[in-house]
């Protein structure tokens, strides 16, 4: 059982301007700025980040069976930042297990193009959307839910044969309403003198708008339908076989994230990892074990590998 978490709150009597009226902490604050959101979602004004250059292209690459290694390469060079983080990746504990690979060519070979084609879109994700110095810590749990999510959507993917195209980046980008609300949030802050609404009121927030605002970002992305709809339900979903199979997946996903303890999800429910596998017909028990394995291992290995090139 995770600790509560210590939450900031600015003092009670600060007043913020929403909309040209009033607020208090205790007086409509959370209403009004979830209105003001609202609002700015249905004309389309909320500021939707753009989907970064080689996330877009790999995006593209990873819908062509065909797509080679060098092709990969020619994308992440376009990048040097991205191109220097993929070297120390292929490098790191987690990947190298042997000789020191020099160049972008053999590094791209030691982790193969599927893990490539992962670790640069989810790198591009992180490095340009879930950036922002605000909320840290908040959005550090946010990534690393996003990165587990992506993972064990991949494990259960490859386990049922659902959703095989898009399992990792369907888990990647649930969760992007997150990283744009508090973007949103701290413009809203400048404006009102640099005043902090507090992480207890960004949580709750959170807890109740990322989703649509998720929905609105993929949308504006030209994110497929089905990945559109999922990242806007994935805390409603109902369960069952008539279920959409990307929420059946992005549902699981989180779930098993919650499990071993991967993220910060945002609430807590009781629920069986065995009732969560036979809800994608996985009703063989002897098969769950092995898979949250390859959960740990793979999500413990990606992580592993962005952290020493986050230090580098």
């Amino acid at each position: 059982m995770q600790d509560k978490k210590k939450f900031y709150r600015p003092p009670a009597n600060v007043v913020y301007n929403v909309d040209g009226a009033s607020y208090g902490l205790e007086d409509g604050l959370v209403e009004a700025l979830k209105s003001h959101i609202r609002r700015r979602i249905e004309s389309k004004t909320l500021e939707v980040p753009k989907l970064p250059q080689v996330a877009g292209r790999i995006l593209q690459l990873s819908q062509n069976p065909d797509t080679t290694i060098d092709e990969i390469g020619q994308v992440v060079t376009t990048d040097p930042a991205l191109a220097t983080r993929i070297l120390v990746i292929a490098n790191s504990a987690a990947y190298g297990g042997g000789a020191r690979v020099e160049g972008l060519g053999p590094a791209l070979m030691r982790l193969g193009s599927r893990v490539v084609q992962d670790m640069v879109f989810a790198e591009s994700v992180r490095m340009r959307i879930f950036s922002s110095r605000s909320y840290r810590e908040i959005l550090e749990q946010s990534w690393k839910l996003s990165l587990g999510t992506a993972v064990a959507c991949e494990a259960l993917s490859k386990a049922t044969g659902l959703e095989r195209d898009c399992a990792f980046l369907l888990g990647l980008l649930h969760d992007t309403g997150k990283p744009v609300l508090i973007s949103a949030v701290s413009d809203f802050e400048r404006q009102n003198g640099g005043r902090s609404l507090g992480s207890e009121v960004v949580e709750i927030l959170m807890s109740q708008l990322h989703e649509e605002i998720g929905s609105y970002v993929l949308e504006g992305w030209g994110m497929s339908p089905s990945i559109v709809s999922a990242a806007g339900a994935h805390h409603r979903y109902q369960g069952g076989a008539r279920a959409a199979t990307t929420h059946r997946l992005v549902y699981a996903g989180n779930l098993v994230c919650q499990h071993l303890g991967i993220g910060d999800v945002q609430r807590d429910i009781d629920f069986s990892i065995e009732h969560v596998f036979a809800d994608l017909e996985l009703a063989d028990v002897d098969r769950v074990s092995p898979i949250l394995d390859t959960v740990t291992r793979e999500i413990e290995c990606m992580m592993a590998g962005l952290h020493e090139a986050e230090a580098a």
